[in-house]
């Protein structure tokens, strides 16, 4: 039984209340809410498809003159193409991962996007219901190149994405021609197997934090301190007090929330 379970309701009532507003990282649904075992499948049947182009001709006279002016007489030809990437072995969520982000939903929870990567999984959210937003035109800018800073200042300290991307990079030495996610699912052995899924969780935690901090939200709250992954982990107290000290982090255990809450 989990220790905390007495305390949970008075956070929960705090949400229900508005007295604090809450979120959680996409980071639990496109990467955690894999299977820890599916994972390396997953992202190693990564692929990028391109359905069939499409052609189109726009004539002369429906162009505004602004453009005739400059092309003459000629018609003008469009040609769209697709690129879409996708994971064949991405599988439906848990229905316990689905029952957790409805009961969040129901208390005002929301989601805080991703940081923006090739190919990175989003859902459709047109009412602005599901996602915190992250804003349009130039402050969306903002977002998407702060949330890339702090994803490449984890990164260059060998946490977040690196751990998994260095791992896969290391499997491709016997096939160099291969794709470093595509050599995730090629672990030899049970210890290389671990590594990889300790990677996985190292790359939510390290996005989560880069996009808590593009979105400029004040506390980030979490239990977990890296015990699996010990130093190697963004949320090791160490790279916590980093964390603070270069990107203003404010940390905060599930207690600190208790003895915060009136």
């Amino acid at each position: 039984m989990d220790v905390r379970q007495p305390y949970l309701p008075k956070v929960r009532d705090a949400l229900a209340a508005k007295k604090i507003e809450g979120f959680f990282s996409m980071t639990m649904l496109t990467i955690e809410g894999i299977m820890r075992t599916d994972r390396a499948d997953v992202f190693a049947s990564t692929r990028v498809s391109s359905p069939p182009e499409t052609y189109s001709v726009t004539k002369n006279e429906d162009l505004p003159e602004v453009i005739r002016a400059s092309i003459g007489d000629a018609d003008i030809e469009t040609i769209k193409q697709r690129f879409v990437a996708e994971q064949p072995s991405r599988r439906q969520l848990h229905p316990e991962v689905v029952a957790r982000v409805d009961a969040a939903r129901a208390l005002g929870v929301r989601a805080l996007k991703d940081v923006p990567r090739v190919g990175a999984f989003t859902m459709t959210d047109p009412a602005g219901e599901i996602y915190l937003s992250n804003g349009e035109g130039d402050d969306l800018l903002t977002w998407q190149q702060r949330a890339h800073d702090v994803a490449r200042t984890i990164e260059a300290r060998g946490l977040g994405i690196a751990q998994v991307i260095a791992l896969g990079t290391a499997m491709t030495a016997a096939d160099p021609d291969k794709a470093w996610f595509s050599a995730l699912a090629d672990a030899k052995d049970i210890h290389e197997q671990r590594a990889v899924e300790r990677a996985f969780g190292e790359w939510a935690d390290g996005d989560a934090i880069a996009s808590h901090v593009a979105y400029g939200i004040d506390v980030f709250c979490s239990a977990d301190v890296g015990n699996s992954n010990a130093a190697n982990s963004v949320l090791d107290p160490g790279n916590r007090a980093w964390l603070t000290a270069t990107c203003g982090v404010r940390f905060m255990t599930f207690e600190d929330l208790l003895a915060y809450l009136p």
